[in-house]
Parts: C-alpha cells; sequence; structure tokens
C-alpha cells in the first residue's frame, strides 16, 4: 500500500471533485465579478474571476498579494464554463445554475470550487462543532473523523465522532490513536536536524559516503545526494520501487535495517527521474534512503532513533508505529479500504495487510492520538528552542532548492502542511507561524478521494474555532 500526497497549486492543494447540474444560460449571464474559496487543507485560498466580452476572463489570487493569474482561454458553451490557465498548467471547468458556478479545478489532481457573486458569501469559513463535524463524516459515509486545534497561549478544541470499526460498537474518543501516513516524513527530518544539531551527522551527509559500503553499485548520480536533497524531494529519485519489489518486503520486523538497506539497494538502482535540485519528485524510497542512513550512522534502528530523539522530549506517550490498537481488542480506530464488492471493510490489527511494510517506517508508518500530534506540531509552530535551536528550526521549514516543499512539510502562504495515508486512513496537519496556530484532522478510511475534501474542511474550520 503506497502513501499518497496532494499534488500543490500555487501553494494549495488538489482533491475531489462535483460537478452541477446544467441549465440553459446566456454568455452574459457569466460577466462579471465572481468569488471562490479553494480548500487547502491548511487554510483556503481566495479567488476572484472576472468575466467580460470576448469572453475573455482574469483569475486573481486574493490571499496571495491578489495577484492576476492570466486565463488562455474563456469558452461559455450555454451553462459551461470552461478556463484553461497554461500559465499554471491548470484549468476550470464548471457549471452555471441559481446564480452559482459549480465545477472543478484542476492541476494534477482536481479541487472541488464554487464561484458566487459576492465576497462576504464566497469567504465564510465555518468554526468546527461537533454537529459539524458529525455532518462532515456523514456527508461521505466514512466510519470516523476526529479533528484538534490549538493557538499557543489561547483555546483549544479536540472532537471526534463515528465509530472504530463498521460492524461494531465501539465509538472513537478524542484521545484515540491515528494513523499519519506521510506525515511521518516530517518527523523523520526533524529527527535528521535534532542528531544534525547534536554533531552526530551532518545535512550534507551523502549516500555515496554513509551507504556505498553496503550498496557499492548504486548509480553514480545519487553518489553526491545529501539529506538536504532527500528530505526535500530534490534527490532525482523515482517516487517508489516496484510494486512487486515491494510487496516482497514483510509488513512488520523486530528490525527493519536490513530490509531498508534492501530496499534503499532497489532505489538507487532505478534511473533517475530526473537531475538532483532541479527535479521535483515526491519520493517515498528518498525517505527510506535517509532512514537507512541515520541507521548506518547510528547504529540503531530508525524505530528507537525517533523514539529517543524526538517522541520522548517532546512527550509523545502515544507515538508508535504501524496500525494502532491491540489486536482483538478493538481499543483504536481501525483503517478501512472498499472491498470487492465496493463495500468497506475494516482492517483491524493483527491482519496481514494492516499497513505499509516496515521498511517504510520512515517515510510514513507512525501513529498517535492528537495530543501528542498537537505536541509536535506545537514544537514547530514555536520553534521550541529547548528541541532544536533557531537555525535548525529554519533548515526544516525552508524550501533548500526552491519551491514551497521544505523538509517534509509543504509551504502554503504562512503555513506548513502535510497530508498522508496508507490506503487505509487519511489524516491532514498543519501549523501557521503567524497566528500561533496548530490543527490536525483524520478519517479512518482510506478512500482518499472521498475523505481528503471533509478532512481538509475540518482541518480548516478546527483552526477557525480557536482564532
Amino acid at each position: 500500500m503506497i502513501i499518497t500526497r496532494r499534488p500543490l497549486l500555487l501553494g494549495a492543494a488538489a482533491a475531489g471533485l462535483t460537478a452541477g447540474r446544467a441549465y440553459a444560460q446566456t454568455a452574459s449571464d457569466f460577466m462579471g465579478e465572481w468569488h471562490g474559496a479553494l480548500n487547502m487543507g491548511s487554510q483556503t485560498l481566495r479567488l476572484r474571476l472576472v468575466v467580460s466580452e470576448g469572453p475573455a476572463s482574469v483569475l486573481y489570487s486574493v490571499d496571495q498579494g491578489n495577484s492576476a493569474i492570466p486565463v488562455g482561454t474563456t469558452t461559455i458553451e450555454g451553462s459551461r464554463l470552461t478556463l484553461a490557465i497554461p500559465v499554471i498548467n491548470a484549468s476550470f471547468t464548471g457549471e452555471l445554475h441559481d446564480g452559482r458556478i459549480e465545477g472543478q479545478f484542476t492541476q494534477r489532481g482536481t479541487l472541488p470550487l464554487v464561484f458566487q457573486r459576492g465576497e462576504a458569501a464566497a469567504n465564510a469559513t465555518e468554526a468546527l462543532t461537533q454537529a459539524r463535524l458529525e455532518a462532515l463524516r456523514a456527508g461521505v459515509n466514512t466510519p470516523a473523523m476526529a479533528a484538534a486545534a490549538t493557538k499557543v497561549g489561547g483555546r483549544s478544541i479536540a472532537l471526534a465522532t463515528g465509530l472504530r470499526a463498521i460492524g461494531r460498537a465501539e465509538r472513537v474518543t478524542t484521545s484515540d490513536k491515528w494513523h499519519l501516513g506521510s506525515i511521518t516524513k516530517s518527523m523523520t527530518a526533524t529527527l535528521v536536524a535534532r542528531l544534525a544539531e547534536a554533531g552526530r551527522i551532518s545535512w550534507t551527509d551523502t549516500v555515496g559516503s554513509v551507504l556505498g559500503g553496503a550498496i557499492p553499485d548504486m548509480r553514480a548520480e545519487y553518489r553526491d545526494v545529501t539529506f538536504r536533497h532527500l528530505c526535500s524531494h530534490r534527490a532525482g529519485l523515482q517516487g517508489n520501487i516496484e510494486m512487486s519489489d515491494l510487496l516482497a518486503f514483510p509488513r512488520e520486523s523486530a528490525d527493519a535495517r536490513a530490509d531498508r538497506i534492501r530496499y534503499a539497494s532497489l532505489g538507487l538502482h532505478q534511473a533517475p527521474q530526473g537531475p538532483k535540485e532541479t527535479t521535483f519528485e515526491y519520493s517515498n524510497t528518498g525517505y527510506v534512503i535517509a532512514g537507512a542512513m541515520l541507521e548506518t550512522k547510528m547504529g540503531q534502528p530508525w524505530e528507537a532513533l525517533i523514539q529517543e530523539h524526538v517522541f520522548a522530549p517532546l512527550g509523545m506517550a502515544s507515538a508508535g508505529q504501524g496500525a494502532p490498537g491491540t489486536p482483538g481488542a478493538w481499543d483504536q480506530p481501525c483503517g478501512h479500504a472498499p472491498n470487492a464488492a465496493g463495500q468497506l471493510e475494516a482492517y483491524p490489527p493483527g491482519g496481514p495487510l494492516v499497513d505499509n511494510p516496515a521498511a517504510l517506517g520512515p517515510a510514513g508508518r507512525v501513529h498517535a492520538n492528537f495530543e501528542d500530534v498537537q505536541k509536535y506540531l506545537m514544537a514547530h509552530c514555536a520553534m521550541r528552542s529547548d528541541f532544536l535551536n533557531r537555525e535548525s528550526w529554519q533548515t526544516l521549514h525552508t524550501p533548500p532548492f526552491g519551491g514551497p516543499y521544505a523538509m517534509g512539510l509543504s509551504r502554503q502562504g504562512d503555513a506548513l502542511w502535510h497530508n498522508g495515508s496508507n490506503t487505509l486512513w487519511y489524516a491532514e496537519v498543519m501549523f501557521d507561524q503567524s497566528r500561533g496556530i496548530v490543527a490536525a484532522a483524520a478519517a479512518n478510511d482510506g478512500r482518499v478521494g472521498d475523505v481528503r475534501a471533509p478532512v481538509g474542511t475540518a482541518l480548516i474550520e478546527a483552526a477557525q474555532a480557536v482564532v
């Protein structure tokens, strides 16, 4: 099961889609100014669309300096509006009815987008409540959802609703643990920063110098790749090894170090996706290689290192690896995925397919409750000086080779954000240093296309609730 990610648009995230009913319209009905908002996980990106005779149009990103985004082609066919926006390799297609243009914005992925007259109507953001979270959960019939947020020196919110597993009576609680998937990546990068600051490793350690003894025949293109390249997905590596190779790795392992060397070897023998630094390729393989380098330098498994140097200092007692819960006890939420009949099925701990192989630990196998997730996010948000110095925090939060992606985190305006899924769960986290807010949201449901939008909405609204 491969960890998924959300592609980025102007610092926004692309997800799901909607379509509206068609009604007979004329081109003049589209003329004028429209307002909409993209739910991008860490925040809502406000957009303003101006349609004029021709037809022609201009899109403005209100939250990015109200910058104009030229629209290449504007097409109106009855009730349908289509915009081609080549400058950002994007498009929008929507249907006009009842005074709204309802459709989807696409750039590598798709995101529901509704334009309507009047800025106030488009910009409204609700504050999350228990009833609202339940409505978001019920809207996609996901087993359970949870969300939490905290403002530095201010309010906190923690909500949960639904069932730990379909067919069971146990309900989720605000202290339950959630699988975090690729959110683990920023934790691995944080581990690198801690060890680098302590002088145990260096951000500039290379794959060749550390793993050359174990993998002497790695491709030459990867020999001078460093932790900086690996943690920012700028190593030129492919995203994943072949699925047939991945499935040969054990799901659980008492010590996955040998598996990570074998996984790293497979990745380091693949042809590059492109030149390092100039090529951004979101890579699970890169984080496995980073984990193998840490293990080789430190002489301990990544699981022990992350516990000793990240979880324990931050008081994250609930943090662990793999699917949360005790087999047979139903004491934590279970992941879910559709079965052959298309019906959601629970995957309780102890089964053969409850998480990614253990080798993928540094890329996406951590679970924790939201109290502990917020401790981790708050350390980043407040740049805790007793955990890392300011230079180390800036290294983690700054894209080293341009673009929006830093070290296991995507920069979106003033916020840093990430999501994660192991195809049985979906989660999002963010912290906004300008507002002093951290937030997390999750569902125990691997239907990413269905749950991405409501989980992202819960994240935004949880943050709004503590403003």
